[in-house]
């Protein structure tokens, strides 16, 4: 919507441009005319894939197909989450389109029509259509809702979308699936590699060794120098890549009620709570009058907190909970209704389903009458009806459902099932369609009480709210929009000064807060030090201001932001090297790992289980790689070290060494495969795009 309001605020500066190009296309030439037009056209661009651009026409005409898919696969109940999820559908169908697919194409990958088949309905399904049609309740595919899924669209056109949706996503998988399959089946293992391996592997070490733990306290004379950073940065640069990221300082002002709005509140609540108590019907009052719809539900003792389980399980329905506080609400209740009620019961049901059409609903309608009156009359033809007409997973086991507790199906079912005898045969509709329901058997019967709450919520008045935006104002007005005046005014007024790093362009959220958009904007809009505006986020409910403190952009972080953490390094590195030669020079004193103990005043330790060359932990030292390394080796009974390892500076000597025989060529062979298949095409191919995601300009 921001976008649209732009364009028309805009308008006459648009209109006014396109007359001047058409003006200009007279007396430029061709070339310099469709120059000007790219410049243009590439302001709409929503992001760059392997060098193609995404306009943003096409970005909004995939984001619409995604959500009508959305719309259609939750029947209208997508839930947190979905517009995101519809953004990141649509974006990678640009991805998958633009890299995996030129892929495919160039190493031969396809999926025919008839293998289509196969993994819609067929012997082989697709993942896709497992997970889709998978029984809630068992897991096992459910082949009567697949028949009835991919059965003729009859003009249907949500259902013709959802199935060209799911033919896509099937071939998409069956492509990524063999290529996948190639990239693994492309490393070659040879002989020499497996018997390295083996040997590698099969030889367990023990030993015994001394070790001069590092010093917590540093050594000042140790001096690195600048030649020596830059060194250690050029030969381990590809440690030091990064992505586009922002470091931010920032003030935030939350719009929260005041003690008086509290005061204000309580008051209301207390004289709305005087008419509550006089109510004849409390839950039709709760309705009417709360701000939260009360439940319906009906609780066990121990399913509600303390204080409202002492009042539910002791109180008669004349009774009133005084008024209390939750959080930023004011509460208060009565018992609307208590009943006998089980935790579980056991039911079996035949489901008949229907298509968003009057002609669909109609034949549903009359085909679920019909088996009513027919299983109504004669219960025992109840499994064989449902074996033949349920479309549900359950048909199998005759309708059974088996046990489910309170809560767990949709209210209506629910309520036919937990309010209503067992052996009585029901009919009812839910979003799922017509059922015919029969509760087989119940649990033990228990008190639960249903509860009318009344709940109001606290919020800011028009003066506090004017309050709080004063406040953020001052410090506009303060800092003069300058970075050290901004810090020194939040000093001085005691305001706590926030701190976000790496800070991602497309990030929805910003440090604990939601609906941060805006917000994200104006930092990447914002060059170091500049300061804000006061800009609201969580739907008005949050005042920032910030103050953008680094910018990094793509690539290698410079030399001089790694210096302090290079320096740091390279000073430990010295100071170990340097303890490792004041070992190496005891070593040639000695004959024996005993003797080096004593001149060092150091303890021999014996090594705990075998270690091998694989081996990354080592039993009773942790993770020692280069330990592990050079002990697996070594010869039996001889002095070996220094060792500068991860913990200390070791010394060692190999007291037996053992071959494990049951470490063979094809569990070698094996591990290899293993190791091969978790390396990732998916990142290098992402890597080599080279995209440039530039949506959060317009979403």
């Amino acid at each position: 919507m921001a976008v649209l309001e732009q364009i028309r605020t805009k308008a006459g500066w648009l209109i006014l441009v396109v007359i001047s190009i058409a003006l200009l296309s007279f007396i430029i030439d061709p070339t310099s005319l469709q120059t000007v037009s790219n410049i243009f056209s590439s302001m709409n661009d929503v992001g760059e894939i392997n060098g193609k651009t995404v306009p943003y026409q096409d970005y909004s005409r995939r984001m619409e197909y995604y959500s009508q898919v959305e719309q259609i696969l939750y029947q209208g109940q997508q839930g947190e989450g979905a517009a995101e999820r519809v953004k990141e559908n649509a974006w990678f169908s640009f991805i998958n389109q633009d890299v995996f697919e030129k892929e495919y194409e160039k190493t031969g990958i396809d999926v025919s029509d008839i293998e289509l088949l196969d993994l819609a309905k067929g012997n082989n399904l697709s993942p896709i259509v497992m997970n889709l049609f998978a029984d809630p309740n068992t897991g096992q595919v459910n082949w009567d809702n697949i028949n009835f899924f991919w059965a003729n669209a009859d003009g249907n056109t949500e259902r013709q979308l959802l199935i060209n949706y799911l033919e896509d996503e099937i071939v998409k998988n069956r492509k990524y699936e063999k290529y996948s399959a190639l990239i693994n089946k492309s490393d070659y293992i040879n002989s020499l590699q497996i018997k390295s391996g083996v040997a590698d592997r099969s030889t367990n070490v023990e030993f015994n060794y001394i070790v001069k733990n590092y010093s917590t306290e540093r050594d000042s004379s140790i001096v690195v120098t600048d030649k020596e950073i830059k060194q250690y940065y050029s030969e381990n640069k590809n440690r030091y890549e990064q992505t586009e990221s922002r470091d931010v300082e920032y003030a935030v002002f939350s719009i929260l009620p005041s003690g008086e709005d509290f005061e204000t509140a309580k008051e209301k609540m207390e004289i709305l709570a005087v008419d509550f108590a006089k109510a004849t019907d409390a839950r039709q009052f709760a309705i009417a009058n709360s701000e939260v719809t009360p439940s319906a539900k009906y609780y066990r003792k121990d399913e509600l907190n303390s204080d409202l389980a002492e009042f539910a399980f002791s109180a008669t329905k004349d009774d009133i909970l005084p008024v209390y506080l939750d959080n930023y609400s004011y509460k208060t209740a009565r018992i609307s209704d208590i009943k006998n009620l089980p935790d579980s019961v056991r039911a079996r049901h035949i489901l008949i389903r229907y298509e968003q059409t009057q002609e669909s609903y109609d034949a549903a309608k009359n085909k679920a009458d019909s088996l009513f009156n027919m299983v109504k009359a004669n219960p025992a033809l109840f499994p064989v009806v449902a074996l033949s007409n349920s479309a549900d997973g359950s048909a199998q086991a005759g309708g059974d459902l088996g046990w489910f507790n309170d809560g767990a199906m949709v209210q209506p079912f629910n309520d036919s099932c937990f309010f209503q005898p067992a052996g009585k045969i029901m009919l009812l509709e839910t979003q799922f369609g017509f059922h015919i329901l029969q509760v087989t058997e119940r649990g033990k019967e228990i008190k639960k009480v249903q509860i009318a709450i009344i709940e109001r919520e606290i919020r800011p008045s028009q003066a506090t709210l004017n309050s709080i935006h004063s406040m953020a104002n001052d410090v506009i007005v303060a800092c003069e929009k300058k970075y050290d005046k901004f810090i020194a005014y939040l000093q001085e007024k005691g305001i706590e000064l926030k701190k976000e790093n790496q800070v991602q362009r497309s990030a929805t959220r910003f440090g604990n807060y939601n609906e941060a958009r805006d917000l994200i904007r104006w930092i990447y809009d914002a060059n170091i030090n500049d300061i804000s505006d006061i800009i609201e986020i969580e739907n008005r409910q949050q005042l920032i201001i910030a103050a953008v403190t680094k910018i990094r952009e793509t690539g290698f972080s410079p030399i001089e932001d790694e210096r302090s953490v290079i320096e740091t390094t390279l000073k430990l590195e010295k100071e170990h090297q340097a303890e490792a030669e004041k070992m190496k020079q005891a070593m040639t004193e000695v004959t024996t790992l005993e003797e080096l103990a004593a001149k060092l005043e150091l303890d021999v330790k014996q090594s705990v289980d075998g270690t091998n060359f694989g081996s990354m932990y080592i039993s009773g030292l942790g993770v020692e790689p280069k330990l592990a390394a050079a002990v697996s080796g070594s010869e039996e009974n001889k002095l070996y070290g220094p060792v500068v390892g991860d913990m200390g500076i070791y010394a060692y000597s190999v007291t037996t060494k053992k071959i494990d025989e049951g470490y063979t060529e094809e569990l070698e062979k094996n591990r290899i495969i293993r190791m091969s298949a978790n390396k990732s095409f998916y990142n290098i191919l992402i890597k080599a795009a080279k995209i440039k995601d530039l949506r959060p300009k317009f979403f």
